[in-house]
């Protein structure tokens, strides 16, 4: 019997007991078949010995069986280890229909309760959701939005710039959400009712301003819009999140991308809160011309509205909250009052 036969012979020994073998077993195998100083990279050895004529054929038989032994080997691994993964699946296996006591059930944190029924009543007024970028250039965030050079929102004290390199465009965290106004304006036609709702951020921290906060913003574009079709819109979403009995008012204010323009306030009383005074929860206005001239459009054939509210204060009302740290900083004693929000 040659070499070679007694090797093949010693692997075609094992193959019964191959399937019973543990990882360990294959590693040995592994090892003493096809390593470095294995049986088969040995029989090459022999490889000088042989007439010409027989080289080729050996040579082809020993690389046959390396594959063999090889392939074999790495079959049994897989399923090897699948199996024990298998195994270990059952072992900790977790049956999550298994009612709880509602002890530590989870629930939905109130910002992100109030933004789903905001989304939800907006969509019922036709609106479609879109979405635009929180990093941005200034030229979307500012320039765009008819915001002068010299504008004090600009400055280093009110907007968090990430890049602000001469001769380059600027790059900043967005201030506001009305950024997606021009971008909505350039990627979709006309007539259209657009709802954004993200975190915006700025230098600014006291009881009712943080340095990150959502918006929930609003852009109708059409033929014939008027300020009278705002209104009634926003009259609709606080009187639907706050009840008929709100009081609101429209203070006449100044925003660089609408004119006219004017802040909405809701009496704490008439919704609750226990406190005497007006709440502003957002700015509105009718879109300015510049704004739509630079989104690409006639200015004398299209007018539309934009609003934009800040998502945390309209939380705050809602739940008679004085500080809106709180409904960041993670505070389980705070959160814990909210069980049952859906």
């Amino acid at each position: 019997m040659t070499p070679l036969d007694e090797v093949r012979s010693a692997w075609a020994s094992l193959a019964p007991t191959l399937n019973a073998a543990d990882e360990s077993t294959l590693v040995e195998l592994r090892s003493r078949f096809v390593g470095k100083k294995g049986e088969i990279p040995g029989l090459m050895r022999h490889l000088g010995s042989l007439p010409p004529e027989e080289k080729p054929a050996y040579g082809s038989a020993v690389q046959a069986l390396r594959q063999e032994v090889e392939g074999t080997l790495d079959r049994l691994q897989v399923e090897l280890r699948s199996r024990a993964l298998a195994q270990r699946l059952e072992s900790e296996r977790l049956d999550l229909s298994l009612d709880g006591d509602g002890a530590d059930a989870g629930t939905l944190h109130p910002l992100l309760a109030l933004r789903d029924e905001i989304l939800d009543l907006f969509t019922g007024m036709g609106f479609d959701v879109a979405d635009a970028p929180e990093i941005d250039t200034e030229w979307f965030n500012f320039s765009a939005l008819n915001v002068p050079d010299d504008h004090p929102a600009r400055d280093m004290q009110d907007t968090f710039f990430l890049s602000r390199e001469p001769g380059q465009e600027a790059v900043v965290l967005r201030t506001h959400t009305s950024n997606y106004q021009i971008h909505a304006l350039r990627d979709r036609k006309p007539p259209f009712r657009l709802l954004h709702c993200g975190q915006v951020y700025r230098c600014d921290a006291d009881a009712t301003h943080a340095p990150m906060f959502c918006q929930v913003e609003g852009l109708v574009l059409d033929r014939g819009i008027t300020f009278a079709n705002l209104k009634a819109t926003l009259f609709t979403m606080v009187r639907a999140l706050y009840g008929p009995q709100a009081v609101l008012r429209f203070r006449p204010s100044f925003f660089p991308f609408t004119e006219p323009s004017a802040e909405m306030d809701v009496d704490c009383r008439s919704v609750g809160l226990d406190r005497d005074g007006w709440m502003e929860i957002g700015g509105c206005g009718m879109v300015h011309p510049k704004v739509l001239e630079n989104g690409g459009l006639d200015a004398s054939e299209f007018q539309g509205f934009a609003f934009g509210f800040g998502l945390d204060r309209m939380a705050m009302l809602r739940h008679g909250i004085k500080e809106i740290a709180l409904l960041t900083n993670g505070d389980m004693r705070f959160l814990r009052q909210f069980r049952g929000l859906a």
